[in-house]
């Protein structure tokens, strides 16, 4: 029993170092690589150890053997020729282990080791004779090596029958006497229980190998995933990293889970002198005036941090010189059941537009400033000269007259220029006839509407009572109007209408002119906005007639929208409200 319990475990042994020699690679895959490229976990240059050690598991006890039998009656030892031949041949098999080039052999050569090896069991268990009657259950050795090998079960199981029948039927065969059917059936226990045994090894074998190779191409997939998951982070790091937007990722808690390097200068500069770490309190965070700060729980991160969604925060960073204004928006991120994860808050460096803005109001405002002189010098000439109209030709009295008619809108365009820029454009609604309005601005756009060949419609009431400032809403009629007949075609039309319901006074103008394209719809009350297919052409303006007239319905309290289509028109609508 202890000795089948020696070769029960021997066989364990066998079993895990036999793989590589019958050319098994159960668990190993290359990391990474594709299904048909796949290599065994034992490379080739291991099998010869492996071969090695299946093999000298069963010479070390091959040796155990031969040492008990040497206690036990070395008389004996050399007694029957067959018991040398057999510890000769295993000690040649084991030589032969070593020195055969197994890793340029197909992997099914080395299964002739384990098959020899029956042959030298055989040998010694007939030449063994009564001293050591059990040497046979070293048969379980070469057993378990075929068993744990590449070959199917059945396979496995045929050589260990064969090889385990010669084992016991071949001193029948070869002796002298001449045995019967029980001398044949007498010794069958052994057979039976090495080819079970096969069996039993194989089946755990290829079913351990199955689920090795499982574990090693999900290995193998978990390695590609990662390797994919950092060629990603890579990346993402580096469009990260070179994007002109800071872009900081905040948990549910508040910490910065990502920043990219953009935000990192921002975040440094915004820094206290002397703290290179500043928590969101101590960050340096002002307002538009650039002086007052925004307090801890009103910053931009802290309400992003609060799940709030936002767009165009405009905060400065830093203090002194080195001053940045930034845009901040933000967006919240939540999982699948809507709960709020985390937040991404971006950070655009408008500065320099800022800057520039700056720059071209203070431009406006000197260039406003420098016209003023030189319009009140020419309106005071005309003015001296128009007192003498008595004596001037009647021409000469109505070319003045335009051309001070023609300088005092350009002195009230600079006056309005500098009200709008200094936010001191003001209004001053009173009771009117907006009714009357219109009719006197058709008049005066009619002569140009007729050298441009328009038409011009008014739908409007002749008498429309209404709360307005009868010079500014003059002046913005008057731009719209001027537009139309600038933009339209020869034999367009231009309808200007207006009515007062439920407390809202609307005055539309309608044209068939060319149209803005949709994306120049919002820019269109922009300063200086003129749209590229105008700037081209041979239309005379400067962007500002649509400003004004904006800032006049702002001043109402009112809108002013327009719809347009290109190739079909424009209408613009005001809508003032009124008291009630």
């Amino acid at each position: 029993m202890e000795k089948l319990m020696g070769a029960g475990m021997a066989t364990d042994t066998a079993a895990e170092t036999a793989r590589t020699a019958a050319g098994t690679g159960s668990a190993g895959r290359a990391a990474g690589g594709p299904r048909g490229s796949e290599v065994p976990l034992l490379r080739r240059g291991d099998r010869r150890r492996k071969v090695v050690l299946s093999q000298g598991a069963l010479s070390i006890v091959v040796v155990l053997v031969v040492a008990v039998l040497w206690l036990l009656d070395p008389d004996s030892l050399f007694a029957d020729p067959l018991f040398p031949a057999g510890i000769l041949l295993e000690a040649g098999l084991l030589l032969l282990c070593f020195v055969v080039p197994w890793q340029r052999l197909p992997a099914s050569a080395a299964l002739a080791v384990p098959l020899l090896d029956f042959a030298a069991v055989g040998l010694l268990r007939a030449g063994a004779g009564d001293h050591l009657s059990g040497v046979g259950v070293l048969a379980a050795f070469p057993a378990a090596w075929i068993a744990a090998s590449r070959i199917p079960t059945a396979a496995a199981a045929a050589l260990t029958a064969g090889g385990s029948l010669c084992i016991v039927w071949g001193p029948l065969l070869f002796g002298d006497a001449r045995p019967g059917p029980a001398e044949f059936l007498g010794p069958f226990l052994l057979p039976v229980v090495l080819t079970g045994l096969a069996a039993f090894i194989s089946i755990l074998t290829t079913e351990r190998r199955a689920q090795q190779e499982a574990v090693s191409r999900s290995q193998a997939a978990l390695r590609r995933a990662a390797a994919e998951g950092v060629e990603r982070e890579r990346l993402l790091a580096t469009i990260l990293d070179t994007v002109g937007v800071g872009l900081v990722v905040v948990d549910r808690d508040g910490h910065d889970v990502l920043m990219n390097a953009r935000q990192r200068i921002s975040h440094g500069l915004a820094a206290p002198p002397g703290n290179d770490d500043p928590n969101e309190r101590q960050l340096l965070i002002f307002g538009p005036d650039r002086e007052t700060p925004i307090p801890a729980e009103e910053r931009p991160v802290r309400r992003a941090v609060q799940g709030e969604s936002f767009d165009d925060v405009q905060i400065w960073l830093g203090s002194g010189r080195a001053q940045q204004a930034v845009s901040v928006s933000a967006r919240a991120m939540t999982d699948d059941d809507g709960t709020f994860v985390g937040t991404v808050v971006s950070f655009t460096d408008i500065t320099s537009l800022l800057r520039a803005l700056h720059a071209k109001d203070d431009f406006l405002s000197n260039v406003s400033h420098e016209f003023r002189t030189p319009l009140t010098s020419v309106l005071g000439f005309l003015d001296l000269i128009l007192d003498r109209r008595d004596s001037l030709e009647p021409d000469v009295v109505r070319y003045l007259s335009v051309a001070r008619r023609n300088a005092l809108q350009l002195e009230a365009l600079v006056d309005d220029l500098l009200a709008i820029n200094a936010g001191t454009f003001r209004v001053r609604p009173v009771q009117c006839d907006v009714g009357e309005l219109i009719g006197a601005c058709i008049a005066s756009a009619q002569p140009a509407a007729d050298a441009a060949g328009v038409r011009l419609i008014n739908t409007a009431p002749a008498a429309l009572p209404a709360v307005a400032d009868p010079v500014r809403l003059g002046q913005a009629l008057d731009n719209l109007v001027s537009n139309a007949v600038k933009y339209n075609r020869r034999g367009g039309t231009i309808t200007v209408g207006a009515d007062l319901t439920d407390g809202l006074l609307r005055l539309g103008v309608e044209d068939t002119g060319i149209g803005i394209e949709a994306e120049e719809l919002s820019q269109v009350f922009d300063r200086f906005f003129r749209s590229p297919a105008v700037r081209v052409s041979t239309v005379q303006g400067v962007g500002l007639g649509l400003l004004i007239t904006k800032s006049i319905v702002t001043e109402h309290g009112g809108t002013i929208s327009a719809v347009s289509e290109p190739g079909q028109g424009s209408t613009f609508t005001m809508t003032l409200p009124q008291p009630s």
